[in-house]
């Protein structure tokens, strides 16, 4: 919690005041990453409807690695059937915005936009692992690879490509997986 404090620039009893331990701060965290990405759905949602779908979806894409999310994913995963972190509001929001993304990318399948063989957790972990800055490079390399990864990885999920061996894995696998 010090760590925390510091780099937001206040003291560790005003982290203290507002989350009294680790796991309340983490499960504020992932409630408000839940809340953006479910803002994000529902808007994806209807745009992907509009005259433009493309750019819903690469909307919808960029709006995603904005939130973070994909780079929580990592930390996050070995507390995933923590249940001082995934209360069961939690868990029941974590399984509400997950398939309403699972909505969102079988629309962009229907829509032939990205490949009718991956799921929702695929493409999460693919950004998580592709999005993370490699140690030991400095800033500069490290900005151009990432500027060009988002693209890179939006490419790959278009339709068009070699088959993907085996199931795509979909949100209930991974639910299933979690499940405290």
């Amino acid at each position: 919690m010090e760590q925390i404090a510091r780099a937001a620039g206040v003291g560790v009893g005003t982290v203290y005041r507002h989350f009294p331990d680790r796991a309340a701060l983490v499960r504020a965290v992932i409630a408000d990453r839940l809340a953006h990405v479910g803002r994000l759905v529902a808007a994806a949602g209807t745009a992907l409807d509009g005259p433009d779908p493309r750019a819903a979806w690469e909307g919808f894409l960029d709006g995603i690695l904005e939130s973070g999310l994909p780079m929580l994913l990592p930390a996050l995963a070995p507390r995933a059937r923590d249940a001082d972190v995934f209360t069961p509001d939690l868990v029941d929001e974590r399984a509400r915005t997950a398939a309403a993304a699972a909505g969102v990318v079988g629309a962009a399948q229907d829509r032939g936009l990205i490949r009718a063989d991956v799921g929702v957790p695929e493409i999460l972990l693919m950004f998580a692992a592709a999005l993370r800055p490699l140690p030991g490079l400095p800033d500069e390399l490290n900005a151009a690879l990432l500027e060009r990864r988002a693209p890179l990885l939006r490419a790959a999920l278009r339709p068009g490509g070699d088959p993907l061996p085996g199931r795509p894995v979909e949100v209930a696998d991974l639910l299933t997986t979690l499940a405290p």
